[in-house]
């Protein structure tokens, strides 16, 4: 009659006995740390040839303009621009929140202002790239913010974003 095999199933693989002492003793060995790779950026699809790329809406042209000048005053986090712009609009938007804060603190301003945004430009120099310009209205004075976004994925992208 053949003997069963018995399997020993260890409920821990990374709990080692130690090879001196006491064999009930055990320590964890150090699982390796997990491997980052830089994956390179997804290629831009070819357009169809019938493919028309649609004008950026003005209503969102404002609400990025509104929410970059909030990102720059330090009213809105700049995480939550984070789809809307590129790396290097947000590295902008930082230094530009930064110095704003710092002139902030000199003339001791903690007000906080609700932008309204009145007048709009767009101007198409590519069919891929659209810029534009938003006058943003608050009780004491005018601001305004220059935009250049480009069209990427099928959807439109800030990749400058200015307050004035």
């Amino acid at each position: 009659m053949p003997v069963p095999l018995r399997r020993t199933i260890d409920p821990d693989p990374d709990i080692r006995p130690t090879s001196i002492g006491d064999p009930s003793r055990a320590f964890r060995v150090p699982s390796p740390a997990p491997l980052l790779v830089a994956v390179p950026p997804l290629p831009e699809p070819a357009p169809d040839p019938g493919d028309v790329i649609p004008d950026p809406e003005p209503g969102f042209i404002r609400a990025l303009a509104v929410q970059g000048f909030q990102v720059v005053e330090g009213t809105r986090s700049l995480m939550q621009l984070g789809p809307l712009i590129t790396v290097a609009a947000a590295r902008s938007l930082a230094v530009q929140r930064a110095s704003f804060g710092d002139r902030r603190a000199v003339y001791r301003d903690m007000r906080q202002q609700r932008p309204r945004a009145t007048a709009l430009r767009v101007d198409r120099p590519l069919e891929t790239v659209a810029e534009a310009a938003v006058v943003l209205r608050t009780l004491d004075r005018s601001r305004a913010v220059a935009l250049r976004l480009e069209w990427s994925h099928r959807h439109w992208r800030a990749t400058e974003l200015i307050v004035l």
